[in-house]
């Protein structure tokens, strides 16, 4: 039994001999491969690897090998380079190569040097002057553009305010300078806040119609962007929407509707879409509302305003997955500084899919199809049968009133209290039968003009409201 333990206890140093198998060098830790240094000061540069058997370690500057004259340089025993009184030469590229008899691995490191005394950086072989814009941990980059608008044509009326955007990114961070016509735009910056990526321009004139330019520069690289402003006549008229849209529409359960609005204005209107709702608390996670006349409206996220060639504006509203809830009234808003206009439209969604309706077109030549017939023959034959026999009696009876005619009649005052009886049940039960004078329309309502009231809008139409869903998109 002893026996067997040994032996067992042999196999399991032998197991564990062949995990750990000797192997080429291989990298542990965290590798900064850009490194600072300052002037006058040690640094060390370290070669963070393992192996077995041990590696030996070499390391280089600009792929010339670091001999063991050099005082200044010393490689240690854990393979580390350290390197006394930092120079300004000693930036540049460095590179530890450790070996063993199964492979090698190599460590590339970029050592900068900063003299903080005069104020310069030397990285590789490049020599500026030190910027607290610059983050010299990080790879240097030119600049480029993060935010621009799509559109480099804007129009605006007199009096009116312009921003142009000219955000962007580098490493160092850019600066910025504006043009206006290729002549600098003076713009009072302060050196500790970020750049004037925003240029505003308030109560613009006609004077002010021309192509502002912006440049953004660092110490690697320079881009620029141009804008067309053009300054036109105050505005005189409001937008006006273009009938027949929006449309009214429907849409399957679970299908996907849209509205389109098109407005005709001097210059870009803002558009809106607005839908009506009943109850407000019902509904989680509404945007914001408003309420014109008594009734609440929900605004709806707008999406990207498109200018057609023939000077019109269009907008879109996408409407996904559509249920119950998501019918109702619609209103496409367009604004500019001199008024709005504003349409609507309903949205009518087909039978959810728990109300039991299914619609099948059956062929006309089905035998189904003729059931009725064989129903309404008879029943017409019976119904005209009846008919005669009323005309009959009705003549009988003429006769007989015709023949007593000449008989006295007399006539018995109804009493009062009978008088009063009828007339209390009559009052009493008057509530019993109640009157509806309201017509309700067999097809949706059309479309409001743009100068229509808003609250003559909502009594034509039934709005059936659920819980809001957050699928709309644009």
């Amino acid at each position: 039994m002893a026996y067997l333990r040994q032996w067992l206890l042999l196999v399991l140093v032998q197991v564990l001999q062949i995990c750990t198998a000797s192997g080429p060098p291989r990298v542990i830790g965290k590798v900064h491969h850009r490194h600072i240094a300052k002037v006058g000061r040690n640094t060390k540069l370290l070669c963070p690897v393992e192996a077995d058997p041990p590696p030996l370690m070499q390391w280089n500057k600009n792929n010339h090998n670091i001999p063991n004259g050099w005082t200044r340089f010393k490689v240690s025993q854990d393979g580390q380079l350290r390197i006394r009184e930092i120079e300004m030469d000693d930036a540049g590229t460095y590179v530890c190569k450790a070996i063993n008899g199964f492979g090698n691995i190599k460590i590339n490191y970029t050592l900068i040097v900063v003299d903080e005394e005069k104020g310069i950086v030397k990285q590789d072989n490049s020599l500026y002057n030190q910027s607290p814009d610059e983050d010299l941990r990080k790879e240097g980059a030119p600049p480029v553009f993060t935010e621009l608008p799509k559109k480099d044509h804007i129009v605006r009326p007199v009096g009116s305010s312009v921003r142009l955007k000219c955000r962007a990114t580098g490493n160092p961070r850019p600066h910025v300078t504006w043009f206006f016509n290729n002549q600098l735009i003076q713009i009072d910056e302060d050196p500790s806040k970020h750049p004037q990526w925003i240029l505003k321009l308030q109560n613009v004139n006609e004077l002010e119609t021309g192509e502002y330019t912006c440049k953004v520069s660092n110490r690697l690289g320079q881009i620029n962007h141009t804008y067309t402003l053009e300054v036109i006549e105050k505005i005189k008229t409001k937008p006006v929407l273009i009938s027949p849209h929006p449309m009214n529409t429907t849409v399957d359960y679970g299908g996907t509707a849209s509205f389109q609005c098109r407005v005709r204005s001097v210059v870009q209107p803002h558009i809106q879409w607005l839908k009506r709702v009943e109850d407000l608390d019902s509904i989680p996670n509404l945007n914001t509302t408003i309420e014109v006349k008594g009734q609440k409206f929900v605004v709806l996220k707008t999406g990207e305003v498109w200018n057609r060639p023939d000077g019109t504006y269009v907008n879109k509203l996408l409407i996904t997955h559509a249920t119950e809830s998501d019918g109702g009234m619609y209103i496409c808003l367009g604004a500019n500084s001199m008024g709005y206009s504003f349409r609507s439209a309903f949205l009518t969604v087909s039978s959810g899919p728990n109300t039991g309706l299914s619609y099948t077109n059956q062929d006309s030549s089905s035998p189904k199809n003729h059931l009725p017939l064989f129903i309404a023959v008879p029943s017409a034959i019976i119904g005209m049968g009846l008919f005669g026999v009323l005309l009959f009696y009705i003549r009988r009876r003429r006769q007989c009133n015709n023949q007593g005619s000449n008989l006295k009649i007399q006539r018995f005052p109804v009493p009062t209290q009978d008088k009063d009886f009828y007339t209390n049940n009559y009052h009493n039960n008057s509530n019993m039968l109640p009157i509806s004078r309201e017509k309700i329309p067999k097809t949706p309502t059309p479309s409001v003009d743009l100068y229509s009231d808003i609250s003559s809008v909502s009594q034509h139409h039934p709005h059936h409201h659920h819980h809001q869903h957050n699928q709309y998109s644009y």
